[in-house]
């Protein structure tokens, strides 16, 4: 996109001479411009798009339709996902109930726990016994090692199998943690089939159709909201021209026969690779009686003003040398330039007079 300046000027009276044109240079008061194209936008516009492939099975907005936040856009075909997230629920209640104490796996060892506490029970009372006898030297002391080495068997198989059963607990609570997450998974991916609208606003545009298929990234429907903005996009050269509410004048492509003002309102910070340009937005002193989201414009940014410029018609320059009458071709220094005018830093003064060549 090429961007340049134009510069609002007085009429510059033309002389001829014999068959060659000639003129000299005035002196204005000029008032500089950066020149964009853009499109018109309503402030706040998000493109509602699919979030995995499908088959849209239903549509439920047209365009100009007036939405709310949250509101259904469009329902893909979830049958698969809707199977996966069921059998992800019969799993988590199936890890719930084995993780639950009434559970066949947990019930069985609090059994074989109950029996080691009446075993220990049984072996505490006779090491007490035997010890009882041993102190007083009753029996011998094979006999109370012996007792005593049941008893210690004893506290360590109940210790064993406390150890076994908390170990199957967390296991099986664990399970049923990680099969919590897969449901979510499985719920959290179920929603990407029912597209939402995720603020209220207005159908822009809808590109798709029920029975349509789409694939994962592809825009169904724009909303917007908000004052409608001028979006402009500003060469690598003319960026650091531009300022917060400099004016800007309109030319609208469904307004042919006039101009709007505006005010610079902001200058994004980053260049935009896909239009490689910068991004500025603009807003309407006043606004046009209809406006529509997506129509071409284009705009003279006012940057700034510069007093007593030096002028001549661009027509009567040639690689940067001018003819004088009296035949001398002269080396100019040239400022800004367009089609119609260029400024003469030195070379020429408003007392030369120049020849169109």
């Amino acid at each position: 996109m090429k961007i340049h300046y134009t510069y609002i000027l007085a009429f510059l009276l033309l002389t001829s001479c014999e068959e060659k044109e000639s003129t000299s240079p005035i002196k204005k008061n000029v008032q500089e411009v950066v020149f964009a194209s853009g499109t018109m936008e309503m402030e706040d516009e998000y493109m509602v798009s699919a979030l995995t492939d499908g088959l849209i099975t239903s549509l439920k907005i047209k365009e100009g339709d007036l939405i709310k936040q949250n509101q259904v856009i469009a329902i893909l075909d979830n049958e698969v996902q809707s199977n996966q997230a069921k059998d992800a629920q019969i799993i988590l209640n199936d890890s719930r109930l084995n993780a639950s104490p009434q559970s066949s796996q947990l019930q069985n060892l609090q059994t074989q726990i109950d029996q080691a506490r009446e075993q220990l029970a049984f072996d505490k009372n006779n090491y007490l016994v035997y010890k009882e006898l041993w102190d007083k030297k009753s029996v011998s002391k094979l006999d109370f090692e012996k007792m005593k080495l049941q008893y210690e068997a004893s506290q360590n198989n109940l210790s064993g199998l406390e150890e076994n059963y908390n170990d199957l607990q967390k296991s099986l609570n664990l399970a049923v943690q990680r099969n919590q997450v897969q449901l979510n998974t499985q719920k959290a991916l179920l929603n990407d089939y029912i597209l939402k609208a995720t603020s209220i606003g207005q159908v822009m545009n809808v590109y798709k159709k029920s029975g349509e298929l789409v694939r994962k990234g592809e825009a169904i429907a724009k909303i917007g909201q908000g004052d409608f903005i001028i979006k402009l996009f500003v060469s690598e050269e003319d960026i650091t021209k531009i300022q917060l509410t400099q004016t800007v004048i309109v030319s609208i492509n469904t307004y042919l026969d006039r101009t709007f003002e505006g005010k610079v309102s902001k200058i994004h910070p980053s260049f935009n690779e896909a239009e490689q340009s910068y991004v500025i937005e603009a807003k309407f002193d006043e606004l046009p009686e209809k406006l529509f989201s997506g129509t071409q414009l284009q705009a003279n940014i006012q940057t700034g003003k510069k007093n007593d410029v030096l002028l001549i018609p661009t027509a009567y320059l040639k690689n940067n040398k001018v003819h004088l009458e009296n035949g001398d071709v002269v080396d100019v220094e040239v400022g800004f330039s367009d089609s119609k005018w260029t400024e003469i830093k030195s070379g020429i003064s408003e007392n030369d007079i120049i020849i169109k060549q």
